[in-house]
């Protein structure tokens, strides 16, 4: 099981905050309750213990399934990290070591992109693709019949997507054949831009 676990994880450094993409171990993840992280050498360690989520809203990136969790930059520059952290509903904590990537996010297209949408009981379950070659950094990824009428910052970015992996967005709502898929791609913090998907049957 360690093997998969260090194969899955990842950790981005983006210009102005980290992000980790860490295994979740469960079929239906929710949301990280603790996080903790440092050099394998243990000079120091950080962390946060966040709030836990009603899971009414989730968001994986498989395979996996991986979750995401934001943390502040460290002072120095960092390369290896050890991190603990905690699933929540799990029954213990899971450890595993990563190397750190720095990423600069950049613009993306329809045609970077492939999106399926499901319903499950009261939700819809979006499923976008990364078909290009790059990683991309994206946020919400909805089904509407027209473009979003929010601002795409929204509760900001939710995680990078590798080539050939997928975003998975679990909200509440209904869904009809006419809705297209809808994601933030994000450039920065807070700069991003809507991008439409057509949906694959």
């Amino acid at each position: 099981m360690i093997p998969a676990l260090l194969a899955a994880a990842h950790l981005y450094l983006l210009p102005w905050k980290m992000l980790f993409v860490l295994p979740a171990q469960s079929e239906k993840p929710c949301a990280l309750t603790s996080l903790r992280y440092g050099p394998p050498d243990g000079k120091w360690e950080s962390g946060s213990n966040p709030q836990p989520s009603n899971c009414e809203f989730r968001v994986s990136v498989a395979p996996g399934p991986l979750l995401p969790a934001w943390a502040e930059l460290p002072p120095k520059e960092v390369g290896d990290l050890e991190i603990t952290y905690t699933v929540q509903g799990a029954a213990k904590p899971q450890t595993v070591s990563v190397k750190a990537e720095k990423l600069e996010p950049a613009a993306a297209g329809p045609a970077d992109f492939s999106a399926r949408a499901s319903k499950v009981k009261n939700s819809v379950r979006v499923e976008l693709a990364n078909k290009s070659e790059r990683p991309i950094l994206v946020g919400d990824a909805t089904a509407l019949r027209g473009k979003p009428k929010d601002d795409c910052v929204g509760p900001g970015p939710a995680a990078v997507l590798q080539p050939g992996e997928t975003l998975i967005d679990v909200r509440p709502g209904v869904l009809s054949p006419s809705m297209k898929v809808f994601v933030s791609v994000f450039t920065g913090e807070k700069e991003c831009r809507w991008v439409e998907v057509a949906r694959k049957p």
